[in-house]
């Protein structure tokens, strides 16, 4: 059966999809990515992501041609036609226009691909281990919030944490707090109390955070390296993964994962 995509409005198959070398995304990183958790032949948190999707492109300066209901749809049929369960969307939005760094027009266009995985959210049977990613730096601004076509940071880190045999690396600002992992959502617990870092220090604003935020209780604040070391539990999240739970970061070893475990019950039905 042929993998069918989709550009826009259109449903294409695989093979007969093509991009233009053109591409601003390809050539100048002008557009963001997105990806959805696909349950039951349902997109999980759609409300959340179109609003990040609109956020995001409000900050790109692109124009937003369609409505959640008409965005809900399209993705509805890109599953129906995939016959897909579980799985999970990736897309790209970039601006469709002619022109060299100052683009014609802002016209926003797509692409959405769609691939099986597991039908819920599990929790990894075996903790994460985490180092830290010092070479490069996220700045302290809006920008690091969406999910960019310019991930080099992440491409970096994620080669680094491969190098040292770790699972994931953690990130740090140009202020040397602690923000995220490569691809998640960072937060500790110390006692009973569960922090994250403030979204202004650099973070991705994950659509996983938001949901959690309506679940359960946290502080937002900077973090340092030293308080991870003296966490009594650290555990990530993000949109495809869920929850997963950290087993080490560096030469620390965590005891509990009480905390995961409860953040998991609230995402997994």
């Amino acid at each position: 059966m042929s993998k069918f995509i989709l550009h826009n409005a259109d449903l294409v198959t695989e093979e007969n999809s093509s991009l233009s070398i053109n591409n601003r995304s390809f050539l100048y990183a002008d557009g963001f990515f997105e990806s959805i958790k696909v349950i039951n032949s349902s997109c999980f948190n759609l409300a959340q992501h179109f609003n990040r999707i609109t956020e995001t492109a409000e900050f790109f300066m692109m124009d937003i041609n369609f409505s959640f209901s008409e965005f809900k749809l399209l993705l509805d049929k890109l599953i129906e036609k995939n016959e897909i369960v579980g799985g999970r969307i990736k897309m790209v939005f970039y601006r469709d226009s002619k022109g060299k760094y100052l683009p014609i027009e802002n016209k926003i266009s797509f692409v959405a691909e769609i691939e099986k995985s597991v039908n819920g959210f599990t929790l990894n049977e075996n903790g994460l281990k985490l180092g830290v990613f010092t070479d490069m730096r996220k700045d302290k601004s809006k920008f690091s919030n969406y999910k960019t076509t310019n991930a080099a940071i992440s491409v970096l880190a994620s080669i680094y944490a491969k190098e040292n045999v770790w699972d994931d690396c953690l990130l740090i600002n140009s202020e040397n707090n602690i923000i995220e992992s490569s691809n998640s959502n960072l937060f500790i617990v110390k006692g009973e109390v569960i922090y994250t870092p403030f979204i202004s220090d650099g973070c991705v604003n994950g659509t996983m955070r938001t949901y959690l935020k309506e679940k359960i209780d946290f502080v937002e604040r900077s973090i340092i390296k030293e308080e991870i070391l003296d966490a009594d539990e650290v555990f990530l999240t993000n949109a495809i993964q869920g929850i997963r739970w950290v087993e080490s970061f560096e030469k620390k070893k965590y005891q509990s994962h009480k905390f995961a475990r409860l953040a998991f019950d609230k995402v997994n039905f």
